[in-house]
């Protein structure tokens, strides 16, 4: 093959034009595209122009639809106003297609710069030869031109033509006929894009559409029609024909013809009652009954009965009597306790077959029954029990109560020991309503009742919104999963912010009665006598003393008498008092009472039911309270508390039998005792202090410590903390069961001579040696990132070596000899971290990439590899330079030799 010649591609004048050309062209297109984005947002303005017209359209129309005389009006100025917006738009429209017509000639006048350029390559009217031979196609092959191009690339040639080339480009796009041709491109579409035309069409749009949509016109239009609307109905017209309307409404109910008509109807009715035959039929009926009232015979009577009537009432000792009993029916009638209303229905002495409340939860029991403590067991009570953890209720029927009012609520009670607490609520809701209830007041909240004798509490509280409620009554439940027993009667709510006594009746009563409505008509001398006689052998006195006599005498027990004070004429010695009757259960095989005062001073106060007996009493100098457990196989819990001048003793432990005289022995299992002598002494498993803490969750998030003064965390606890008087902090013990959280000694820390300190130190205060040892003998392993050190000495003493060998130097050389080096950053280096060299222990690769003899390498207790042995590495390394020293030794001798030959 004949071998060509390398052809240089010149880039000429003409050929740049042709390149400028293009890129006009391109301009030219770019620039009629956004001719037709303008034109894009000049129609979606438009588009926006008319929503706001018809939106104001359909408001005013809103608004209008309900007027009379201003919605015609209001209609007119619409239809103007969408007229106007549709000028607007049409406007608009007509700006748009203008705008399109300056796009065509855009992009005309890009085509043809195009189809110029394109022309001016196929006439031949590119004088350059060079560029009408890459026309026609170039008759290289790829590899000759490689060649070339590879040759003129290469050499010198080559590179004094980059520059010349770059420096002619430089001369063409820098200066003369190329900057006068870009100027004049750039002149030529500035004329057609930027301005006159062009930038007629785009400002006209512009301003037409701003001047429509944005200001003058449209803002005028927006203004106006805003003005109307708010004209015609929040003022001038609007507001008059408001006024009018109501002026009318008001003309014809309070003036003119309305008043006419309630004056004639009011004169009607006074026409029929207060004249003519009303009138007349008044006076004959007046004339008739004075006619029988004021004759002398109705005359004489009324005299008589009034002096008859007036000697017995006048008189001194009727005068006497009506004062003295109007005082007593006032102080009992007229009291706060007249107005005797409670509003809880069947609220005692429940009936077990009516019991008329209901009882909801689960597993929990609502019955009437008897107890010791209320009546000594005479009347029926409500008892709520549960066996379970969780809350049971028993409610009331419901009851019509007033809506933001003070009431207060009082009932009588008593819990079982395990009754963890109860509570009170009323739940109310208004008149129609459907809801179970819509406001729930807890009037009583976590009340623990008394488990030895009936409690009493009482609450005064104000009702929110509600016409209706009903009572609910909730036992918290049982503690030990034992029957818990909550007992309560004698409940009432009634006005106001006093408590009055409780009023026995099967329904609800109220006193209305008052001093001054109470009629007394007895004759003179019979008043005391008709009350002896009632009474038997009750003796009222004039002079105001009352005698019982009979050989029995029995007080009320539902309303107790009350005697604020009594004389008793000597001293009651040798007596036994007890308070209500023998406790009725199963349990009380000593036959207790409730309250017992023997003739030894002792005061004992006794409680059973089904689970527990309790007792306590005052004797001998101190207070002592026993429980027992009366549920139990083999074991009965008994606990034992005394509070004497010593201090406070209380134990625990477990009775054989079931203890129902609190005297069996018993096995002590634990006991505290706290006394100004001991202070606290704690024995047995169970015996323990608890700091509960302050938190929400109280009682989780302390600390417990037990008898041998350990200490525990307890749930919720983080930390266990030692603190100055000013509440700085020495210690903080993390004790969280996660383990989250660390032990931090803000001191320093001193152990014996070893030091540690909060300045990041360890310290041996007696300037001896720090020693790192393993427990089973040795020195202990040491991980550490960098070591500064002022000295660093190895433990070499033949006393503690065996085997102890010469080394093989030339051995340990080989070995040294055959270790690759590397040089590396750790993968926790930064930038700023200097290049490192050393051996590498390869623990990636199953075989080995790196070379280092097994010696070197340093392993823990398991075989897993830690890294290089320096120690051994720095030993193997002074073998090879002992070994080099031989060899450079024996090359010393030979050299030797060799300038004694030399020399000889």
């Amino acid at each position: 093959m004949a071998e060509s010649n390398a052809t240089q591609v010149i880039l000429t004048d003409d050929g740049i034009k042709i390149i400028k050309a293009q890129n006009t062209a391109d301009n030219a297109a770019s620039q009629a595209e956004n001719a037709d984005s303008t034109a894009l947002i000049a129609q979606s303005t438009a588009n926006a122009a008319k929503s706001a017209a018809d939106s104001n359209y359909d408001y005013a129309n809103s608004e209008m639809a309900v007027q009379s005389t201003a919605t015609a009006k209001a209609q007119s100025t619409a239809d103007n106003a969408f007229s106007q917006a549709q000028a607007v738009g049409s406007q608009a429209s007509a700006e748009i297609s203008s705008n399109s017509t300056a796009t065509t000639k855009a992009q005309s006048t890009a085509d043809n710069a195009f189809g110029q350029a394109t022309t001016a390559i196929d006439n031949g009217k590119v004088t350059s030869q060079a560029v009408t031979d890459l026309k026609d196609g170039s008759k290289l092959t790829i590899a000759d031109l490689e060649n070339g191009l590879a040759t003129k690339v290469a050499n010198s040639d080559y590179a004094s033509y980059k520059v010349q080339t770059a420096s002619q480009i430089a001369q063409k796009v820098d200066n003369g006929a190329f900057s006068a041709y870009q100027t004049t491109t750039a002149d030529l579409i500035a004329q057609k894009v930027a301005t006159k035309d062009f930038s007629a069409y785009q400002a006209t749009t512009a301003k037409s559409i701003d001047s429509k949509v944005s200001s003058n016109d449209f803002n005028t239009y927006k203004t106006q029609t805003t003005d109307l609307i708010d004209d015609k109905v929040s003022s001038s017209e609007y507001a008059s024909d408001k006024t009018q309307t109501a002026s009318e409404i008001a003309d014809r109910v309070s003036n003119s013809a309305f008043s006419t008509y309630q004056t004639q109807t009011a004169s009607q009715i006074a026409s029929k009652v207060d004249n003519g035959a009303f009138s007349a039929y008044q006076t004959t009926t007046a004339d008739l009954i004075a006619q029988k009232v004021a004759t002398s015979d109705f005359s004489a009577y009324q005299a008589t009965t009034a002096k008859e009537i007036s000697s017995k009432v006048e008189s001194s000792d009727f005068k006497t009597y009506q004062t003295q009993t109007a005082d007593m029916i006032a102080s009992k009638v007229s009291k706060s306790d007249a107005n005797n209303v409670n509003l809880i229905p069947y609220s005692a002495m429940p009936e077990a077959d009516n019991l008329q409340w209901a009882e909801s939860g689960t597993g929990g029991t609502l019955s009437a029954t008897t107890h010791a403590f209320y009546h000594s067991g005479a009347d029926s009570l409500y008892e709520l029990n549960t066996a379970g953890s969780t809350e049971v209720f028993a409610k009331s029927p419901r009851f019509k109560i007033n809506a933001n009012a003070t009431y207060t609520f009082q009932l009588k009670g008593f819990a079982g020991s395990n009754v963890s607490s109860m509570d009170v609520y009323v739940l109310g809701r208004p008149n129609g309503s459907t809801s179970d209830f819509t406001v729930a007041q807890e009037i009583i909240k976590g009340a623990v009742l008394s488990k030895s004798a009936l409690d009493y509490r009482t609450v005064t509280f104000t009702t929110g919104a509600i016409d209706e409620a009903y009572l609910r009554i909730d036992n918290n439940g049982s503690t030990n999963g034992a029957i818990s027993i909550l007992g309560f009667t004698e409940l009432k709510l009634e006005p106001g912010n006093t408590a009055t006594p409780y009023v026995y009746s099967g329904q609800d009563s109220m006193i209305a009665q008052t001093s001054s409505d109470v009629l007394i008509k007895v004759s003179k001398d019979d008043l005391i006598d008709e009350i002896n006689l009632q009474a038997g052998n009750t003796l009222i006195s004039s002079s105001g003393q009352l005698t019982l006599s009979g050989k029995t005498i029995y007080f009320d027990t539902v309303n107790p008498v009350i005697i604020p004070n009594a004389n008793i004429a000597d001293t009651l010695n040798g007596k036994t008092f007890h308070g209500g009757d023998i406790i009725s259960n199963a349990n009380n095989t000593a036959k207790y009472y409730p309250m017992t005062i023997t003739p030894d001073g002792a005061y004992k106060s006794t409680y059973f039911d089904s689970a527990v007996g309790l007792q306590s009493s005052v004797e001998s100098g101190a207070i002592s309270y026993k429980y027992r457990s009366m549920i139990g196989s083999g074991q009965y819990l008994a606990y034992d508390s005394v509070i004497n001048g010593q201090g406070f003793e209380s134990q625990s432990g477990y009775t054989s039998a079931k203890d129902t005289t609190f005297s069996n022995p018993e096995t002590i299992t634990g006991y505290v005792n706290v006394t100004p002598a001991s202070g606290i002494y704690l024995y047995g498993p169970t015996q323990k202090i608890n700091f509960a803490g302050n938190a929400d969750n109280i009682g989780s998030n302390g600390i417990t410590m037990d008898a041998y003064g350990n200490i525990y965390a307890q749930a919720n606890s983080s930390y266990w903390r030692i603190r100055d008087i000013n509440s700085n902090d020495i210690v903080d013990f993390g004790i969280d069961t996660a383990g989250a959280n660390n032990i931090f000694l803000h001191r320093e820390l001193d152990i014996g001579n070893f030091h540690i300190n909060t300045g990041h130190t360890f310290t041996s205060a007696d300037n001896q040696a720090i020693h790192f040892a393993m427990g089973k003998g040795g020195a202990a392993d040491i991980y550490a990132g960098a070591v500064h050190y002022t000295s660093l000495v190895k433990s070499s003493l033949l006393s503690v070596k065996r085997d102890v060998q010469k080394a093989d130097t030339a051995y340990w050389a080989q070995l040294v000899n055959s270790i690759d080096l590397a040089t590396y950053q750790y993968k926790s280096d930064d930038n700023t971290s200097h290049l490192r060299l050393s051996s590498i222990v390869d623990d990636v690769n199953v075989t080995k990439q790196w070379q280092l003899p097994d010696v070197f390498i340093s392993r823990d207790e398991d075989g897993k590899l830690c890294g290089v042995d320096d120690s051994v590495l720095l030993n193997a390394t002074l073998a090879t330079v002992q070994e080099q020293q031989k060899q450079i030794d024996q090359l010393n001798g030979h050299l030797l030799e060799l300038e004694a030959k030399l020399n000889g």
